[in-house]
C-alpha cells in the first residue's frame, strides 16, 4: 500500500492552508503544495485534500468501488467510512468527469446546518484562465474566467440553478495532477 503524507501533521496543515486559500479565492489556480504519491485513479491534489480532511466521522462517496485500492488507501490512512448514497457523504470524489451530471443527489445541507453539505471534488483534464466560464462573487475582485477541461457545460448550468437555495448548496473543488481550483456555493457561474 502506498504511504500517505510524508509528515502527517505538517503536510496536512500545508494542504489545509492551500485549500482555505483556494476557497477564499474562487477561480484561483493553486498548487497543492506537497509531493504525494497517490493511487492510480486519484489525482495527487484530490488525494492530498482527502487525506487532510477525512477522518472516521466524515463519510466519503466516490464513483470508485468501495473495495478499490484507491478507496482502501483512503480508508487505511483516514478511517473515513464509505457513503453508499451520495446524500450521506460530507465529501465526494468524482473521478470520471464524463459521468458527472448534477449536484442534485448530493447533500446541500439544511438551513440549520448548511455547513454539513457535501464538498464535491472532481477530476478534470486541466484548468486554465482563458475560458468562457465567468466567476463572480465573494473573494473575486474582478471577474475570473476559467476553462474546466472535460467538464460539461450542462453540469455548470445545473449547478447554477441550485444557487437560489443559498445558503444551501454543494462546494466544488476541481483537481488535476497537483493543482486545484474551487467554486464554492457563494460563487456565481456564467457561461459566455
Amino acid at each position: 500500500m502506498l504511504k500517505g503524507f510524508a509528515s502527517e501533521v505538517f503536510d496536512s496543515q500545508k494542504v489545509f492552508r492551500q485549500l482555505l486559500a483556494a476557497m477564499a479565492n474562487p477561480g484561483r489556480i493553486m498548487d497543492i503544495g506537497i509531493d504525494l504519491e497517490s493511487p492510480e485513479f486519484i489525482h495527487p491534489a484530490a488525494g492530498a485534500i482527502l487525506l487532510a480532511l477525512l477522518d472516521f466521522e466524515t463519510p466519503l462517496w466516490s464513483d470508485l468501488e468501495n473495495d478499490s485500492k484507491e478507496i482502501q488507501w483512503l480508508r487505511f490512512h483516514t478511517g473515513a467510512p464509505y457513503a453508499y448514497a451520495k446524500r450521506n457523504a460530507l465529501f465526494a470524489l468524482q473521478t470520471d468527469y464524463d459521468a458527472l451530471e448534477s449536484v442534485d443527489q448530493f447533500n446541500p445541507g439544511t438551513l440549520e446546518a448548511p455547513h454539513q453539505s457535501t464538498t464535491l471534488i472532481v477530476h478534470t483534464r486541466g484548468v486554465d484562465n482563458n475560458g468562457r466560464i465567468r466567476l463572480t462573487g465573494p473573494g473575486i475582485q474582478t471577474d475570473k474566467f476559467l476553462k474546466l477541461k472535460g467538464i460539461k457545460e450542462s453540469f455548470l448550468h445545473q449547478r447554477t440553478q441550485t444557487l437560489k437555495d443559498y445558503p444551501l448548496g454543494v462546494d466544488l473543488i476541481f483537481v488535476w495532477d497537483h493543482y486545484l481550483v474551487s467554486i464554492p456555493r457563494t460563487t456565481s457561474v456564467e457561461i459566455l
